[in-house]
């Protein structure tokens, strides 16, 4: 079976290879990521997991609110000046 953070290098490696045809992402949290898959599989190798969707990876659309980010909706008129 392979391991959440195995899955998640190879969605991460397919969107580094489509990034200059394909603006998909607005931001991508990498980093975060790989420290909540290595987590998951940490409590899975310890069979003690939050629930079946545990370690499952998605994307959030900006337009749902995250605490800390910037919800813009798509829209330049909804970004603030850097």
């Amino acid at each position: 079976m392979q391991s959440v953070r195995d899955h998640l290098e190879i969605i991460l490696a397919r969107l580094a290879a489509r990034a200059g045809e394909e603006h998909v992402f607005t931001k991508l949290y990498a980093e975060a990521a790989r420290a909540a898959a290595d987590a998951s599989d940490a409590r899975k190798r310890a069979r003690v997991t939050l629930g079946p969707l545990d370690g499952t990876i998605v994307s959030i659309k900006d337009l749902f609110d995250v605490a800390g980010e910037p919800t813009t909706a798509g829209s330049l008129m909804r970004k603030t000046a850097a």
